[in-house]
């Protein structure tokens, strides 16, 4: 923590102490520029006086008479060369120019102040004034106020920089047990703090991590215990095939297996999908014709629909856009498994909407089966979850359908949810 307060100490005093001293300078020089002709007949009564005695004949020590104005107006003069006086490297040249005219010239006094020069007429020396004890403190009286400035920033940088410190080293840690697999850590910074934005932004990654990996075990395990179940019959009926003699009990084995293949068909074509969703590159959206990717929809769901044996009425979109804004080759998959689902489930009715509204687009698919309570929707979209009771595996599936709808939605920048329908069951939504 000294180090990042010493950096940030130096990185913002030296400029604001530079900047300080030199605005202090050009408010000197420009009260100066201000007040120059007044100091000028200041200095002209004393050059005056001073001159007086120093060319006057009659003073034979002339020298002990400035001692004595010295003394009593608190001045002091000092006779130098004109040429010493010009080479002076504090006086500018338009003062430089007032002194070779013999007009009162003058510059800065190095720790405050200024010195006044006159050429001494007739000669080549000229009488330098300047007023002593006026200035006397005027660099201590700056330092003070560089000193004090200096300290007073000091205590705001440490107040500011202290809690900043702190809040890098929770989020330090926090990266810290994150590199290490705890994915379930969070960075508990106060919302106040400037690395609250950056915190908020790594809980959510973790979180997200966290979630990932968590789905990936379940769908790992999900898989196993899937693909166990169809393994486990196919075995059993392998081995009863085995010790069958009679023609309709083989033919029946073989009628079995084949179930048992064609569910396991199934299963790793919905995994396939759902790893090449996972796996797809960035989602690029297309103009697509909507009656032509309603109508193949639909005609796959009521060649299902015969061949499970089943009679539900599918109501068509009663108006649709001329065109959709996706992926037809996904998107069509999703449709087709919610239909399926509304098919599977539903009492006598299926309804398909399809609404669009400025740049976003909603498609509605309700049944008027038993519906899906509200404390287990979310949940069905994780793969290989099922519900018990009407809409349990008893009812068929492999339980990937509404996971891959989920991901075709999120894939497309939108989600999917399940809401209650007006028909008295469920609506599954697709928004993007």
């Amino acid at each position: 923590m000294l180090r990042l307060f010493l950096r940030l100490y130096l990185f913002l005093m030296l400029p604001a102490t530079v900047a300080f001293v030199l605005l202090m300078y050009t408010t000197d020089q420009v009260m100066a520029q201000l007040h120059a002709e007044q100091q000028r007949q200041r200095a002209g009564v004393a050059f005056d006086r001073a001159e007086r005695i120093v060319t006057d004949d009659r003073v034979p020590d002339w020298q002990g008479r400035l001692k004595e104005i010295e003394a009593t107006f608190r001045v002091a003069h000092q006779v130098v060369p004109i040429e010493a006086a010009l080479s002076d490297f504090f006086m500018s040249g338009s003062e430089k120019e007032r002194l070779r005219a013999g007009q009162i010239a003058f510059r800065d006094r190095p720790g405050g102040g200024t010195v006044y020069l006159r050429r001494i007429r007739n000669t080549d020396s000229a009488l330098r004034i300047e007023w002593v004890g006026a200035y006397e403190y005027l660099a201590l009286y700056y330092t003070i106020i560089v000193a004090l400035v200096t300290a007073a920033m000091g205590a705001i940088l440490w107040r500011w920089t202290r809690p900043l410190w702190r809040d890098l080293e929770r989020l330090k840690a926090a990266t810290a047990r994150v590199g290490h697999g705890d994915f379930g850590v969070r960075a508990e910074i106060g919302e106040s703090s400037l690395l609250h934005p950056i915190a908020s932004a790594f809980n959510v990654m973790a979180a997200r991590v966290h979630a990932l990996l968590q789905s990936h075990r379940d769908l790992e395990q999900g898989v196993a215990h899937e693909l166990r179940t169809p393994l486990a019959q196919l075995k059993f009926d392998l081995e009863l095939a085995r010790t069958s003699t009679a023609p309709e009990d083989l033919a029946a084995r073989f009628a079995a297996m084949d179930r048992d293949i064609v569910d396991l068909e199934d299963l790793v074509n919905e995994l396939l999908v759902l790893a090449s969703l996972r796996e797809a590159p960035p989602y690029q959206p297309r103009p697509v014709p909507a009656h032509e990717l309603v109508d193949e929809v639909l005609r796959r769901a009521h060649d299902e629909m015969r061949a499970a044996g089943r009679d539900i009425a599918i109501e068509a979109p009663p108006q649709l856009p001329e065109r959709l804004s996706c992926d037809a080759k996904y998107l069509g998959r999703a449709l087709a498994n919610v239909l399926r689902n509304a098919v599977r489930y539903a009492r006598s009715k299926v309804t398909l909407t399809i609404e669009q509204s400025g740049p976003r687009t909603v498609i509605n698919v309700d049944d008027d089966g038993p519906g899906v309570p509200a404390a287990e929707r979310e949940r069905l979209f994780e793969p290989f979850t099922r519900l018990e009771g009407s809409r349990g595996r008893a009812s068929g599936g492999v339980g990937l359908g509404l996971a891959i709808v989920k991901s075709v939605a999120e894939w497309h920048g939108g989600e999917a949810r399940i809401s209650d329908s007006p028909l008295g069951g469920a609506r599954v939504s697709i928004t993007w």
